[in-house]
């Protein structure tokens, strides 16, 4: 899997579970790689474009793709994304 696939898979995961559910533009705002996956922040784009707190969306975990391919899932906020990786 690439980055580019990884990054499709995010956006399709957030149109499944997450956008649904909301009226503000949500939107992928970062990136990291780890060895087994990609993991993807998002936010209200709102927030991202005016940073007033009250847009911003919390609690909320990141999603992951896997590399290997299995489906994206989306980690906890409580922990870190390290630890539920593993």
């Amino acid at each position: 899997m690439t980055f580019q696939d990884a990054y499709l898979a995010a956006q399709d995961y957030l149109d499944r579970h997450v956008r649904p559910d909301e009226l503000d533009e949500i939107v992928l705002c970062a990136c990291d790689e780890f060895r087994q996956a990609w993991v993807f922040g998002y936010n209200a784009r709102s927030f991202l474009e005016h940073g007033s707190i009250s847009d911003s969306m919390v609690g909320n975990g990141p999603v992951v793709v896997p590399k290997d391919g299995r489906p994206a899932w989306l980690a906890s906020s409580g922990s870190p994304i390290d630890e539920q990786l593993n």
